[in-house]
């Protein structure tokens, strides 16, 4: 397992590009759309789930005292996310209470996401990108990458973030729903660990990149990237939805 005490040191803020059930893919998923109004993000070295507003401003935590978490999801009526550290998968209300596992024994995982009838999630230690139904079961690997630490999933595309180093660029990579066709369509540097959507826009959050722990706005192609957060405490995880 990655040190924790390193992605202090080196940095700044994972990018946590949780690519969660955005509300372009839940509409698309479900034909109801779903009102984006809020971010939410994972503070790993804190251990806090983060809510914003869609700009950024007005973050509060509104769940703490978890284990590593790695990577957060939305939809119309719950929040998962992943705890590294205990290599689990969480549910939650959109207010963070009534947290419980669905899904134990992971390896690492580092991002979560969600769309009307499966919850996704990465593997860093393994690489893979892995399907499961809503409540956990029926888990399954359906594609796999190099040190993936964030997935996204809306009507017909996958979106995974990979680390990278201060020397190796951190990328979001884009692939159809079995895992074909990936292609980067964003990369710099930083390390890149968790990656969301909504109809418009990918977000994500970076572990290196300062000031201190950023979660960045870009087009869906991955063009006109900017930072619309900083200063978190290592993020890596972000989600967009209710």
């Amino acid at each position: 397992m990655r040190d924790l005490i390193r992605r202090t040191a080196v940095a700044a803020g994972a990018t946590a590009l949780v690519l969660g059930a955005s509300a372009g893919a839940a509409a698309a998923s479900t034909g109801t759309a779903i009102p984006t109004s809020h971010l939410y993000w994972a503070n790993n070295q804190a251990g806090t789930i983060v809510e914003a507003n869609l700009n950024g401003t007005s973050a509060h935590i509104i769940a703490s005292r978890q284990n590593g978490p790695s990577g957060v999801a939305v939809n119309a009526s719950h929040l998962y996310w992943a705890n590294e550290a205990a290599g689990t998968i969480v549910e939650a209300n959109l207010n963070g209470t009534s947290a419980h596992v669905i899904a134990s024994g992971q390896a690492q995982p580092l991002g979560v996401a969600v769309d009307a009838s499966h919850l996704y999630w990465a593997d860093f230690n393994t690489g893979a990108i892995n399907e499961a139904n809503l409540d956990g079961t029926g888990a399954k690997v359906i594609a796999s990458g190099l040190f993936p630490s964030g997935v996204a999933v809306d009507a017909s595309h996958l979106y995974w973030a990979t680390e990278g180093t201060v020397t190796t660029p951190g990328t979001i990579v884009e692939a159809n729903l079995d895992g074909t066709g990936a292609k980067t369509i964003a990369s710099g540097k930083g390390s890149k660990f968790g990656v969301a959507g909504d109809a418009s826009h990918l977000y994500w959050a970076d572990h290196i990149t300062s000031p201190v722990g950023t979660i960045s706005e870009a087009n869906l192609d991955g063009t006109g990237a900017k930072v619309i957060a900083s200063r978190q405490n290592g993020p890596i995880g972000v989600a967009v939805g209710p």
